[in-house]
């Protein structure tokens, strides 16, 4: 591994480990979906230029990323965010999303895999007892949207795995969101308030300062260092941010945000993220995650 991949590596988990508190401050003060669907237009948009400004691709190819990988997972996402820290978000989050892909890819796992399951229900279940208890009948709901947003993802995922080799990821990364983001806007308009006042909050700067921040550091450097390693590492290798960002997240939203989780919260978000760790444990007639 080359010094400058492991630097790319190291500035991804901080890029998708520092969003949590943006979308948590944003989404405690504005409309969810309207502040996460403008966000994936904007970032598609930039995408779409990045990628030379290629036409739309079929339905097939953008249904799995724009409704279950954007419309769906962040939709619930945002949803759930505003009501639990964000470096417990994050952690069910980063946690949750392999744990489906092991679960959905349809093929038997290995021990360790089986292992990575146990532990994951074990976690999400002794989190959502914690955080109700500790922080409000709210925090399982929370927790729970976001774990099934996850869970969309790693379908889409899998899907997308299937279904768009010998594509450029770039350009699918730009149609799936700006469409996504679309699907999210309409969403938001038949369910949230767009008024007068609204729109102030939304342009009031600290509202578009953490608008700016998710757009730049998870949609545009975060997406193209994971393309960029995934060139270069194995998927797997890759694959191990799920377990270090969560790391991240709760370390900011201490620090920044005088988070203060309980000793279950954290003995639950260890058990989380040791659950991804083992979801790399390869098959024995494999050597890189599904």
């Amino acid at each position: 591994m080359s010094i400058s991949a492991i630097g790319g590596f190291v500035l991804l988990c901080l890029a998708w480990g520092s969003t949590w508190l943006p979308l948590k401050h944003g989404v405690a003060h504005l409309p969810p979906l309207l502040f996460v669907g403008s966000r994936f237009l904007a970032g598609g948009a930039v995408l779409w230029l990045a990628s030379g400004r290629t036409r739309v691709p079929a339905p097939g190819l953008l249904w799995p990323g724009a409704v279950l990988m954007i419309a769906a997972n962040y939709g619930l996402m945002a949803w759930g965010a505003g009501r639990v820290p964000s470096g417990l978000a994050a952690t069910v989050n980063f946690a949750t999303v392999p744990l489906a892909v092991l679960l959905f890819a349809g093929r038997p796992p290995s021990l360790g895999q089986m292992a990575a399951l146990a532990l994951g229900v074990a976690g999400l279940g002794l989190l959502a007892w914690t955080s109700g208890r500790d922080l409000g009948g709210g925090a399982p709901a929370g927790l729970g949207a976001i774990a099934l947003g996850a869970v969309c993802y790693g379908i889409g995922t899998l899907r997308m795995k299937a279904i768009a080799t010998n594509r450029s990821p770039i350009s699918l990364a730009a149609w799936h969101s700006l469409v996504g983001g679309a699907l999210l806007l309409a969403l938001s308009a038949s369910v949230e308030p767009w008024t007068a006042a609204v729109w102030a909050d939304f342009t009031a700067p600290m509202a578009l300062a953490n608008w700016a921040v998710l757009v730049v550091l998870s949609t545009v450097v975060g997406f193209s260092l994971y393309l960029a390693l995934l060139r270069r590492w194995s998927a797997s290798a890759v694959a191990s941010y799920a377990y270090v960002c969560p790391v991240v997240a709760l370390t900011l939203g201490m620090l920044v945000d005088g988070e203060q989780p309980s000793p279950g919260e954290m003995a639950a978000s260890l058990t989380l993220i040791a659950a991804a760790a083992l979801t790399l444990i390869p098959r024995p007639s494999s050597q890189e995650m599904p």
